[in-house]
């Protein structure tokens, strides 16, 4: 039995002490249902050690070992057991107990049909009798001891009982003793159990109180519970769906951190040998008892896809197709395999990782024959050769150059939609290619660099690509530049495109077709090495060219790239125009082409979140994510799905951007891009400060800091995240230190200009509560300084926010913070500002109270909006002081409401200012039918029918000078 309660089982477990807790007056049946691994034995083993624990009686059968299909194997345990307690003596004669010691718990085979025992003389019982008797003695034994004893009976796995233990059963539950207190509990798979026991299940006599356990999926929630903390927040959510929720299938998975889901379904899962390990035991009864002919069709059918024709299978094993259905019906039967009602002939296994290990667990000989065949099939039905590569990696012998070229050929059909698939094809072209001289390694090498590229591989790639680039193409050198570049090797990227154009004749530079696309990825290099003219004229100059050729994705990059560098250059009108005109240019532009430039749309996305349009950031970079994953590109997903949960977390969107942020972690992680995991995990502390409060995103950020490392690429945004949380934990010299380091990042381009003011006022704010209001106007001045120049809406909200952390009377330019940020759209700035300037309200004259008051509620709204409870939790603590702060409020209810009690007056009080049952309830802590009785009964006194005819009448009172 289990030390600790199943995980997520909670709902489920305080039934069974319900059950517990109820007198027992009367039989009980409680059936736990469920798929393989949901957790029906743990949940048993449960019961079992809770009625225990509360003075029951457990007897438990479980089926187990080779004496599975022995007659009344279920029940050979709980019989044991029953013979030795003082009820046996009453319900058996010795003869009975004779019987069930020699047939049940000695496991003695019983004669066959026609035959009678040895050793008896003629009138003996035949074989049908003494199965009838041992049913009618197990079932007056156990009854017997349930009449004495509160009892319970478990029953594990019922699905493989045999047919007597069924039988048992059935008596047990069509002939009850309804005073008996026993209480039977089975456990069962649905899919599986036989039609007899699905029958008795169903509908047990009248006696029997029945509950029904539907095991479903754990909930999200508890993924870490079940897999521990080593994996990504996304990497728990992959493996989540991976395993439809499942607990058995999630811990096996747990131990296997490799990719999961195989390219077009095609591919088992490639399983750690711990998790085959893991998966093999709990799955070797199933396996164990197929035959010869159904362990083969099982491995046939595993081999040939994520869904199967059985017809297939049949060409497969060579037997014929009626044979083969015979087969796979039992299979059915078994809940091996599982039919596809959706789709004629299409069937599956039960799961993918039921797959993998039937796979994995096949001879190496058998796959490798089984694969040759089902190439050879698929060739002679004219198949692509995208179909056949799956089959032909795992067959062909090295020196088959017809296979290295149908690999090439199939890596080259689904490059663009499946890179992964073609990485894992090229790499096997290259070992099994033996001819040289005619640039096929060549060839094969610059295409696996590219696949590689696309799947994140980046140093791989590199490797491949540094080999090759003597005799490189134009365009290889710029990917080979763009993987530099993304490896943050930006010197190393800008000496292969001076290089190649200097190779060049003049006539052959000034063309956009030919080398626009050099000069334009030269340009991104020297706007990330801060040299911006240079990279300005190069963008411009590539502009010009493709405008005139019309080249719509050349154009559209060259003006993401003029984007950034009006943003990095702080001339925000012409930021704004670029940004407008590559929207407009990627709006144009169909998916299809756009695929191979989804680095460009994560470019924009980062250009439009500098210039303040939010939204058009979070439309173009979720059709980035978009296309990325469906056509494999997962180099650039981080970047799209930063972009994204930056853009999010600006405009209040906090769900979405932490689900953004995690699944860039996932992505960096499986990448080995620490850089980028930092930035991913400062962006997800970003939206956890506005969830949860700084001190639960303080860890999470502190692990940004570490794995981006002091001056790092992306050290500017990281660090002043932690800057951030850390004023926010009142620790405001470490803000500060951490926002002067953001700014003085000099080794990279670090914050662009057009942001600037964001990290000055979060200076201004540090400096404030360390008291130095001189060092305060310095950090307010440089910011107005730079959003006057800006004229970004948000940006004028931020300088104005330092303005009032540094000047004598700050409700002016917190009133001028709260226009800017409502106009940049930076809902969750515009709350807090609008919090503190309640706060300074509320510490004023009681005549600005109503005004603290509108302020509030608008950023409860904000707060409720956005799903940002932290933020949420301090404007109802805020309500409830401006709540205590009003005495007329009290005189005024005292005047129209007489007899009130002081619960019933504190509640109208806040009724006055405005705040919901919900949240007077969450003040008060009480709950909301509470609320709502006091309110009836204020109507009631007060002669009115609802919250406004109240509210009107009390602000027609008289002020009462009563106290």
């Amino acid at each position: 039995m289990g030390e600790e309660p199943p995980i997520g089982r909670e709902q489920e477990i305080a039934r069974l002490r319900r059950v517990l807790a109820a007198p027992r007056t009367e039989p009980r049946l409680l059936e736990i249902t469920g798929d393989p691994g949901i957790g029906k034995t743990r949940l048993l083993e449960e019961w079992a050690t809770l009625a225990e624990a509360a003075g029951l009686t457990v007897l438990a059968g479980r089926l187990g070992g080779a004496d599975d299909q022995r007659p009344f194997a279920l029940f050979r345990r709980p019989v044991a057991l029953a013979l030795d307690l003082p009820a046996a003596a009453r319900a058996l004669t010795p003869p009975d107990r004779a019987l069930l010691l020699r047939y049940v718990t000695h496991g003695e085979p019983i004669p066959g049909p026609g035959t009678r025992p040895a050793g008896q003389g003629e009138g003996t019982e035949s074989p049908d009798e003494i199965r009838d008797r041992l049913r009618r003695c197990i079932t007056g034994l156990l009854w017997a001891a349930a009449e004495d004893l509160s009892l319970t009976l478990c029953l594990d796995d019922l699905h493989w009982a045999d047919d007597d233990s069924v039988g048992v059963l059935n008596r047990l539950l069509r002939e009850p003793r309804p005073r008996s207190s026993l209480i039977l509990v089975c456990s069962v798979r649905p899919r599986q159990r036989p039609t007899a026991l699905a029958a008795a299940l169903a509908a047990p006599e009248d006696a029997y109180r029945v509950e029904r356990f539907r095991l479903g999926p754990l909930q999200r929630g508890r993924l870490e519970d079940i897999m521990g903390p080593a994996q990504t927040v996304a990497g728990r959510r992959l493996r989540y769906e991976a395993a439809d929720g499942n607990p058995f299938y999630l811990r096996v998975l747990a131990q296997s951190p490799g990719p999961l889901l195989p390219p077009g379904g095609v591919n088992p899962w490639v399983l750690s040998d711990e998790s085959v390990l893991a998966a093999s035991a709990p799955l070797a009864r199933e396996l164990g008892a197929l035959d010869p002919v159904e362990l083969e069709t099982l491995r046939a059918a595993a081999m040939l896809g994520e869904k199967f024709d059985p017809a297939h299978v049949a060409d497969l094993t060579g037997r014929d197709v009626a044979a083969t259905m015979s087969v796979l019906d039992r299979l059915v039967s078994m809940d091996l395999v599982r039919t596809d009602h959706t789709r004629e002939r299409a069937c599956r296994l039960r799961h993918p990782l039921l797959r993998a290990v039937v796979y994995q667990g096949a001879p190496h000989g058998w796959r490798r024959t089984a694969h040759q065949r089902v190439d050879r099939i698929l060739g002679e039905a004219g198949a692509e050769p995208a179909q056949r590569a799956p089959h032909v990696v795992r067959c062909a012998q090295p020196g088959d150059q017809d296979a290295v070229r149908l690999l090439a050929e199939a890596a080259d059909q689904v490059r663009m939609t499946d890179p992964a698939a073609a990485a894992s094809w090229l790499r096997t072209a290259l070992s099994l290619n033996r001819q040289g001289g005619d640039g096929l390694r060549t060839r094969l090498m610059t295409s696996l660099a590219r696949a590689l590229g696309a799947v994140g591989q980046l140093r791989e790639s590199r490797e491949l690509l540094t080999r090759v680039s003597r005799s490189a193409a134009p365009d290889v050198v710029v990917f080979h530049a763009m993987i530099e570049r993304h490896l943050g090797n930006y010197g190393g990227a800008e000496a292969l495109l001076t290089a190649e154009l200097g190779r060049m004749p003049g006539w052959f530079v000034h063309s956009a077709a030919l080398s626009g696309p050099l000069r334009l990825e030269l340009a991104t290099v020297r706007l990330l090495r801060r040299d911006f003219s240079d990279s300005q004229e190069l963008a411009e100059g590539v502009l010009r060219q493709a405008t005139a050729r019309q080249d719509r994705p050349l154009r559209l990059a060259a003006t993401v790239c003029l984007t950034h560098c009006s943003a990095f250059a702080a001339d925000v009108p012409a930021l704004l125009d670029r940004a407008r005109e590559a929207g407009a240019l990627l709006d144009a532009t169909a998916d299809s082409p756009l695929v191979p430039h989804l680095d460009t749309v994560s470019q924009l996305g980062w250009a439009e979140t500098l210039a303040e349009r939010h939204h058009d950031a979070l439309r173009h970079t979720a059709r980035g994510i978009r296309l990325a994953q469906t056509s494999g590109q997962a180099f650039v997903l981080p970047y799209l799905r930063l972009a994204h949960a930056y853009a999010s977390v600006s405009v209040g969107r906090l769900a979405d951007a932490l689900r953004s942020a995690e699944e860039a972690e996932e992505d960096a992680h499986r990448m080995q891009r620490p850089a980028l995991l930092g930035f991913a995990l400062a962006l997800r502390a970003w939206a956890t400060s506005m969830l949860d409060g700084p001190d639960a995103a303080a860890p999470i950020a502190e692990r940004a800091v570490q794995e981006v490392g002091a001056g790092g690429r992306l050290w500017a945004v990281t660090a002043g995240v932690l800057a951030e949380v850390r004023l926010g934990q009142d620790r405001p010299a470490e803000s500060l230190d951490l926002t002067r380091s953001a700014l003085n990042h000099d080794r990279h381009p670090g914050t662009a200009q057009s942001i600037k003011p964001l990290w000055y006022a979060l200076g201004a704010r540090a400096a404030a509560a360390l008291g130095d209001t001189d060092e305060a106007a310095v950090w307010a001045r440089r910011a107005s300084r730079d959003a006057d120049l800006l004229d970004l809406p948000g940006q004028r909200g931020h300088a104005a926010l330092a303005r009032a952390h540094s000047g004598a009377d700050p409700v002016p330019p917190l009133k001028e913070a709260i226009e800017g940020f409502r106009a940049g759209g930076l809902a969750l700035m515009e709350c807090r500002a609008r919090l503190l300037l309640a706060a300074e309200l509320i510490s004023r004259d009681l005549q600005e109270q109503a005004q603290a008051l509108e302020h509030v509620n608008r950023a409860k709204s904000l707060a409720e909006i956005a799903g940002a409870r932290h933020l949420y939790r301090e404007a109802v603590d805020m309500q409830r002081r401006l709540g205590a702060r009003r005495p007329r409020a009290v005189s005024e209810t005292q005047a129209a409401v007489p007899n009130m009690s002081a619960r019933e007056r504190e509640i109208t009080r806040m009724v006055l200012l405005g705040l919901s049952n919900t949240d007077i309830a969450r003040v008060l802590v009480i709950s909301p039918k509470t609320v709502e009785a006091h309110l009836t009964r204020v109507f009631r006194k007060a002669g009115v029918r609802s919250r406004i005819a109240l509210i009107a009448a009390l602000s027609r009172a008289e002020p009462d000078s009563s106290p």
